[in-house]
């Protein structure tokens, strides 16, 4: 898992280097936020199984802030990008293609996908 964290941090960071003297902090951002849309689909998906209430805003405020910690202790506190650009810096481009589409599209998938339930659950009514 931490892999995968690692490729997203990477390439985000490959695709901001170009345009901002401080990467890392999107990267880091970037990162953040698929992580908790992917903790909150994983609610979603639970709570069409088991109904619960769903949790306080304040409860989920420290969620994102423990996210951002954790990812900022690892990536850009004493962190070299060097070690990731030397594991995928021979990576085909047709493969970084691929998977740069994959990462937008997951990233696309995972903020919409708690709003699709939460829309044909509330609204709708259908599930």
């Amino acid at each position: 898992m931490i892999n995968l964290f690692d490729y997203i941090f990477y390439r985000v960071y490959k695709a901001y280097k170009k345009r901002d003297d401080t990467p890392a902090i999107y990267a880091s951002a970037v990162l953040s936020v698929m992580q908790f849309f992917s903790l909150l689909s994983i609610l979603a998906i639970i709570r069409l199984l088991i109904d619960f209430p769903i949790p306080q805003k304040y409860f989920i405020l420290p969620i994102i802030l423990i996210l951002i910690g954790i990812n900022w202790f690892r990536y850009e506190r004493g962190f070299d990008v060097k070690k990731l650009e030397e594991k995928w810096c021979e990576e085909d481009s047709s493969q970084r293609k691929l998977r740069g589409w994959l990462l937008v599209v997951s990233l696309i998938f995972l903020i919409l996908f708690p709003i699709l339930i939460g829309v044909l659950k509330h609204n709708l009514g259908v599930i």
